[in-house]
């Protein structure tokens, strides 16, 4: 075997092991990297969780004031009222449901709240699917553990609804 050949199959199989052995942290960040195209709140609670250890997220709410099932529940809030526990199905709204799914949703005087507590699964048991351009890949939820996760409370507020 040449040394060009013999360079090249050590370079693939050396590669092939990485992948293999990295492949949640390759996961979680290519999660995060890709995310911000698709989902930038999903990526940011995400980030949050593995990497900054805060305790909460002051998550932006431009896209928030505006997705359809946001809008669907804030409109028929009260002043004063509170929806705990909204879960909805991936495709009623892709980008919130990387985000946050289920969430809570109250009203003031003013201002809508939406929250949710961030705890990623550990057991294995709930799965998340991710639309990966022409395919579905389907995930345990647990694949974020890799690293050194922080539960975490996300909250955005916003006025007016834009939907």
């Amino acid at each position: 075997m040449n040394k060009k050949r013999f360079v090249f199959l050590l370079g693939i199989t050396i590669s092939v092991v990485l992948l293999y052995f990295f492949r949640f942290k390759i996961l979680v960040l290519a999660c995060i990297f890709g995310g911000y195209f698709v989902s930038p709140e999903g990526s940011a609670v995400l980030t949050n969780y593995c990497f900054h250890h805060t305790d909460t997220l002051i998550l932006d709410s431009s896209y928030l004031q505006r997705s359809p099932v946001i809008v669907k529940y804030a409109k028929k809030l009260k002043i004063g009222q509170t929806k705990k526990c909204i879960g909805f199905k991936q495709y009623q709204d892709y980008r919130l449901s990387y985000a946050l799914n289920p969430f809570t949703i109250s009203r003031s005087k003013d201002s809508y709240t939406i929250s949710q507590w961030i705890a990623f699964d550990t057991t294995g048991k709930v799965h998340t699917t991710l639309n990966l351009f022409l395919f579905k890949v389907r995930v345990p939820d647990n694949f974020v553990h890799t690293f050194d996760c922080t539960p975490f409370m996300v909250i955005s507020k916003f006025r007016n609804l834009k939907g």
